[in-house]
């Protein structure tokens, strides 16, 4: 009898240690790019808008009209925004790139964005979600010729040199078209980010902890690392080969924004 309870304990330390784990780091989800909410503005806002700017003097024969934008947009598909969403720096969740759609909308009332996330950032499934998320926010601009908002797709290119002559710097990509034959098949990073990000997510033990000191708000981290899982398993593009001719599930680096 004896040996038998001890073959059951045995097997149910296991177990219990298996299920432990599971409750606690199991459930990890991948990030979706999320669905633009509402329809277009009323139209009596947007009359309301140009009714504004037309009360500001302005010469007799102005032919342009100003409008406002915003061409620097992060989302949580990028790693330094996701972090900052994080329960345990005072985030509030999730905001992905549909999340920007709404945002320009309702609540900042521009007329124009881009989405810019980091381009190392970007998985391959990422950048998929994210042309779609802006093609739904455009569908929903109401007339194509007198559109409540304009949302343009791009990423934003990191780069950092050591001395001025190697330092090129932040530049944001911003594409005019939307359909797939008109975009890159990927977005393109500096050299070295990919391979730094996926060095730095892979050593981050101490991400590890971060479920059980804050248990109940553990959902948020458990994201985290599946993000970072499938920025690792996302290979770098090979070298020397024409973009044309890369797959689509890697990512693409060059050295200089003449390369780019």
């Amino acid at each position: 009898m004896a040996k038998i309870r001890r073959r059951w304990f045995l097997l149910g330390v296991p177990v219990a240690l298996g299920a432990g784990l599971y409750w606690t780091y199991g459930g990890g989800q991948h990030e979706p790019a999320g669905t633009p909410r509402g329809a277009a503005l009323p139209a009596a806002a947007i009359s309301a808008r140009i009714a504004s700017q037309r009360g500001v003097d302005e010469p007799a024969q102005a032919t342009k009209q100003i409008l406002f934008g915003d061409l620097h947009v992060h989302s949580t598909f990028s790693p330094d925004a996701f972090m900052m969403t994080l329960p345990f720096v005072g985030g509030e969740g999730a905001h992905p790139p549909a999340d920007a759609c709404d945002f320009a909308r309702y609540c900042s009332g521009l007329d124009f964005f881009s989405i810019n996330d980091h381009a190392e950032g970007i998985t391959p499934a990422h950048w998929q979600e994210t042309k779609e998320a802006i093609r739904q926010c455009n569908a929903l601009a109401g007339d194509p010729e007198n559109p409540d908002l304009v949302a343009f797709v791009g990423w934003e290119w990191t780069q950092v040199g050591l001395t001025p002559e190697t330092h090129y710097g932040h530049k944001n990509v911003i594409f005019r078209d939307l359909a797939d034959d008109k975009l890159p098949a990927r977005p393109i990073a500096a050299i070295g980010q990919g391979a730094q990000l996926r060095r730095v997510t892979g050593q981050n033990r101490g991400a590890l902890l971060l479920p059980l000191i804050d248990f109940d708000r553990r959902q948020r981290y458990l994201d985290l690392a599946v993000y970072m899982r499938e920025l690792r398993d996302t290979p770098t593009c090979t070298k020397d080969v024409d973009t044309r001719q890369l797959p689509e599930d890697c990512l693409e680096e060059t050295a200089t924004p003449g390369e780019l």
